[in-house]
């Protein structure tokens, strides 16, 4: 009976839409599930995507959930996930995606699921790494294993929203720093971040890994701009 009141006092909203949500319902609406727009993980090469890695690195795959447009829902989701402290989101939708991944037996292809490591001045300002908890969700429904540890973030760069492609790579050199490659010698990473826009981060990081020693890499971000 409490538990009642309280919905009909403090209703729980969809994060997408601020509809209110049915009491079958979680996070999302059933319209939004459905609406999200989803361009499906495997795309026939080259695409809008790929073009954004081909020629900068050696890489089997590049993958996105949602996409991504200014003002859309896709961009409300990833600022809830990454600056309103929506850190369940950020793993229910990472659950989500890992479910699709597995719906094509892809995660066989992968040994490591590696976030986007964040500098830690950025981490103790905003309490969490978005792309641990993306990364997460994703281990929960492929269960491949975390890569915690053995790289870091050792610059903490200006935020690179206002800046183009080459001006991203200049930014992110030298940010990243392997201390232990065991973990990930010769192995297929997956480099999971929450939003793709250049691809300059993922592909700074994904060579900084292969010349440390791992076998092959791939990319998912859970939303991307085409």
């Amino acid at each position: 009976m409490f538990k009642r009141i309280l919905q009909l006092l403090y209703p729980e909203v969809c994060f997408a839409c601020s509809n209110t949500l049915l009491d079958s319902e979680g996070l999302l609406c059933t319209r939004c599930r459905l609406e999200l727009p989803r361009p499906g993980l495997f795309l026939p090469r080259p695409n809008w995507l790929s073009l954004k890695f081909d020629g900068w690195l050696e890489y089997q795959d590049v993958h996105c959930f949602f996409l991504f447009s200014k003002g859309g829902r896709v961009q409300h989701l990833m600022h809830q996930i990454k600056y309103k402290g929506a850190q369940d989101l950020g793993r229910f939708l990472g659950i989500w995606c890992g479910a699709e991944l597995n719906k094509y037996n892809w995660p066989d292809e992968y040994e490591l699921i590696l976030p986007i490591p964040m500098h830690q001045q950025r981490i103790q300002e905003r309490g969490y790494n978005q792309a641990i908890c993306i990364a997460e969700g994703i281990a929960l429904s492929t269960h491949l294993p975390i890569l915690s540890g053995g790289i870091e973030r050792i610059k903490n760069s200006q935020t690179l929203i206002h800046q183009n492609r080459q001006e991203r790579f200049h930014v992110l050199e030298d940010v990243y720093q392997v201390s232990d490659s065991s973990s990930f010698l010769g192995k297929h990473v997956l480099i999971v971040d929450d939003t793709l826009t250049t691809g300059a981060t993922m592909l700074t990081l994904g060579q900084k890994i292969k010349a440390a020693g791992a076998r092959q890499v791939s990319f998912l971000a859970l939303a991307a701009l085409q």
